[in-house]
């Protein structure tokens, strides 16, 4: 009798994994299904960012203001110490292997919804111009060499000082910035909390050259205070753009720059003049050698000493193993998700500058 008991239980217990591993099954396809539906229509994916997605900004950026370090941070070390006791479990023989993969394979899929749902929708919509209607500018010797020229002149006539700075009222000023902006860069306002929080493992984080990084799981903005004072502002207005549902580094670049320099606060607008004249001197080494040399010479000491001491900064926490790995992941990371450049779309920001026109900002701004 007790053999036939054992036996009935064992049988249920074998039809109820079956069915569990089934509905996973059943939902992953699901799940991929609806990414994919994302990933091939950039409208819905857009109408999602618009109505759906602020939703969750709100939710979830309200909840981790509450705490004042990153539960970003805790999530991840905490799933990564998880991962690593299920498979010391599975080693040990504590569990087998049929169990191992369901509960591993759940995790990944909450996960992973968990992720597009909550943000990472924002990789498939539509592109800056299109959202713009802004026509891309031919990104040629000439506009380069004249959008150069501006910046330089504009990063001159901005520079400050920055070494002592009031981070919190920059702040405030930034999320000023871009509340006047939101009908100009197109952005959905206020879309939930913007609370810039450190980060847990900043030293890991400057070995691999990390100034600053958006959480999406709880909606959380990371900048990284190893960076030097006067790249605070920039930083900022970048991972502060992410959160109102920017995927890309070049286009957040573009938004944290508008954003700065739209700002009355004179350090946060030469933070966005001087930020962004490293990779327009990148560009001009490379495609206006003959007038790199004449560039250079019409930048104002102070600004280069800036530029130079920031990279010597970065150079001497670098730790190469870290910053390689770092690299490879976020790239292949990013073409995941349909950044095809990878992460060389962070210098792509050169060629919507040239497409935007951020004199009106200055204009309106005067």
């Amino acid at each position: 009798m007790k053999k036939t008991e054992r036996g009935s239980r064992k049988v249920r217990k074998e039809k109820g994994d079956k069915k569990r591993l089934l509905l996973l099954i059943l939902a992953a396809l699901l799940l991929f299904a609806i990414i994919s539906l994302f990933s091939r229509n950039s409208r819905l994916s857009e109408a999602y960012m618009q109505h759906i997605y602020p939703l969750f900004a709100s939710l979830f950026s309200f909840l981790s203001s509450i705490f004042p370090f990153s539960l970003y941070d805790l999530f991840i070390t905490t799933a990564l110490l998880w991962l690593i006791g299920m498979f010391v479990r599975l080693l040990l023989r504590k569990i087998g292997w049929k169990r191992f993969l369901f509960i591993t394979g759940r995790f990944a899929l909450i996960v992973i919804a968990w992720f597009y749902l909550g943000w990472g929708v924002a990789y498939f919509r539509d592109d800056f111009y299109a959202r713009s209607k802004v026509s891309k500018a031919p990104f040629d010797r000439e506009n380069l060499m004249r959008l150069t020229e501006t910046i330089i002149e504009m990063v001159n006539q901005s520079y400050v000082d920055c070494s002592t700075m009031d981070k919190e009222n920059i702040h405030l000023e930034i999320e000023k910035s871009y509340a006047t902006l939101q009908e100009t860069l197109h952005l959905i306002y206020p879309n939930g909390k913007r609370r810039a929080k450190p980060m847990l493992f900043e030293p890991i984080y400057s070995g691999m050259g990390v100034s600053g990084y958006f959480g999406p799981f709880f909606n959380e903005i990371h900048v990284n205070h190893f960076g030097l004072p006067f790249t605070y502002p920039f930083t900022l207005a970048h991972e502060m753009s992410h959160q109102f549902g920017i995927a890309a580094e070049s286009e957040a670049n573009l938004y944290g720059f508008a954003a700065c320099i739209n700002s009355n606060h004179p350090m946060v607008r030469y933070s966005g003049y001087a930020s962004v004249l490293g990779y327009l001197l990148r560009d001009a080494q490379r495609l206006l050698p003959d007038a790199y040399d004449s560039l250079l010479q019409s930048i104002r000491p102070e600004v280069v000493s800036d530029l130079q001491r920031n990279s010597e900064h970065w150079m001497a926490a670098r730790n190469s193993i870290l910053s390689d790995a770092q690299d490879k992941i976020y790239d292949a990371y990013l073409k995941t998700n349909q950044v095809s450049s990878g992460r060389d779309n962070y210098s792509e920001v050169v060629g919507l500058l040239l497409s935007f026109d951020f004199v009106q900002i200055i204009n309106q701004k005067d």
